[in-house]
C-alpha cells in the first residue's frame, strides 16, 4: 500500500471509532510507531483536525467528515458473503438492519459492479434445513440484549436453567455478547449468584431493560472468565479408519467432530480427531455401520461396543 492509499485508510479507520489506540494503526498497517506519527502529522497539516496521543489513542475532532466512502466490488461482495453467512444465526431485527445498510452500498456502486454484484447474490446460498424454535426466541430478545450490553443497562430476566430444569428470575449486568458453541451467550454479573455468570440466549423466556446503569470496571473482566471457562473442556485424539470407498461422503462432516489429519492407505483412510466429549463422536462413528472403525482410545473403543449392544438389544 503507497503512503497516500494509507494516509486515507487512516482517515477512514479514525472515523470508525469514538478513539483509535495507536497500537492498532500499527497492527492495521504493519508499520513502526514511528511511521505512525508522521503519518498523523501530514494528515493535520493537510488541515484534518485530529486530537489525542499515543498513550490515549487518536480521534478525530467531532463535526469533521470525509466524503461518503466508495467501496470497490471485492468489498462489497464481502460483506454481501459476511450478509449470507449471517442469515441464519442473527434475529430478524438486525438481518432487516444489514439488508438495508447493503441496498445503501449497492445505491453507490458503478453499474458493472452493481451488476457483478447482482449475479453473486443470485447464485451463492447458505442453507438450513429449518428454523428452529430456539432462532425465534432468540428474536424475540436479542436487539434489547445488544442495547443493554453497548449503553451498558441491566437487565432482569425470566431465564429457564437447563441444569435445574427451573425458571428463575434474574438481575443481570451484561459484561459481553459471546458466540459459541453454535448459540449466542450473555456473559454477565448475576446479582442472585454473586458471580459473573453465561447466559444462553434461547433460554431468556423474559426479558425488561431496566433504567438503571452500571461500569463495567466494577466488574471482573469477563474475558477471563471465558478463558477459565474455555479451559474446563478436556480435550482427547481419537484415531478411526474410515473405508476409502465412504470417505468422500464424509468431507465435508468430519470437520464438524475435531478433524486434524488423515492419511490414505490402500483400503482405509486413517483419520485424527480431538474431541471434548465422546458422546457425540461414538454416535456419528456408529453411523457408518462396518465401514467405520475405531482404533483408540480404548474408553472410546469399549463405549462403541456398549452402544452396538444397547441397539442390538432395542431392536432384537
Amino acid at each position: 500500500m503507497n503512503r497516500i492509499d494509507r494516509l486515507t485508510a487512516i482517515l477512514i479507520q479514525l472515523q470508525s471509532k469514538k478513539r483509535v489506540p495507536l497500537v492498532e494503526i500499527e497492527e492495521r498497517f504493519e508499520i513502526g510507531r514511528r511511521t505512525v506519527f508522521r503519518d498523523i502529522r501530514a494528515l493535520t497539516e493537510a488541515g484534518v483536525p485530529i486530537g489525542g496521543d499515543a498513550a490515549e489513542g487518536y480521534f478525530i475532532v467531532e463535526g469533521y467528515h470525509l466524503p461518503p466512502v466508495m467501496l470497490n466490488k471485492e468489498e462489497a461482495a464481502a460483506l454481501l458473503l459476511g450478509g449470507k453467512l449471517l442469515a441464519p444465526k442473527a434475529d430478524k431485527k438486525t438481518y432487516r438492519a444489514f439488508e438495508e445498510a447493503l441496498l445503501k452500498i449497492k445505491a453507490v456502486l458503478r453499474y458493472s459492479d452493481k451488476d457483478y454484484l447482482q449475479t453473486l447474490e443470485d447464485k451463492v446460498q447458505v442453507l438450513q434445513f429449518r428454523h428452529s424454535s430456539d432462532t425465534e426466541d432468540q428474536d424475540r430478545f436479542f436487539p434489547d440484549i445488544q442495547k443493554a450490553v453497548a449503553g451498558h443497562l441491566l437487565v432482569d430476566m425470566l431465564y429457564y436453567s437447563n441444569y435445574s430444569e427451573s425458571i428463575n428470575q434474574r438481575k443481570v449486568a451484561p459484561l459481553g455478547l459471546v458466540y459459541y458453541n453454535d448459540n449466542w451467550h450473555i456473559i454477565g454479573f448475576c446479582f442472585l449468584r454473586k458471580q459473573i455468570r453465561d447466559f444462553r440466549t434461547t433460554r431468556v423466556r423474559e426479558l425488561m431493560l431496566l433504567e438503571e446503569t452500571f461500569d463495567p470496571c466494577d466488574y471482573p473482566n469477563y474475558d477471563d472468565f471465558l478463558k477459565e471457562q474455555l479451559s474446563r473442556f478436556d480435550v482427547e485424539e481419537v484415531t478411526v479408519e474410515i473405508r476409502n470407498d465412504i470417505t468422500r461422503f464424509i468431507s465435508d462432516a468430519k470437520y464438524n467432530y475435531g478433524f486434524v489429519s488423515e492419511k490414505k492407505g490402500q483400503e482405509w483412510t486413517e483419520m485424527k480427531f480431538v474431541i471434548p466429549d465422546h458422546h457425540f463422536f461414538v454416535h456419528w462413528m456408529m453411523m457408518h455401520g462396518k465401514y467405520g472403525r475405531i482404533l483408540s482410545p480404548p474408553s472410546l473403543i469399549k463405549r462403541a461396543k456398549e452402544l452396538s449392544r444397547e441397539i442390538f438389544e432395542h431392536y432384537l
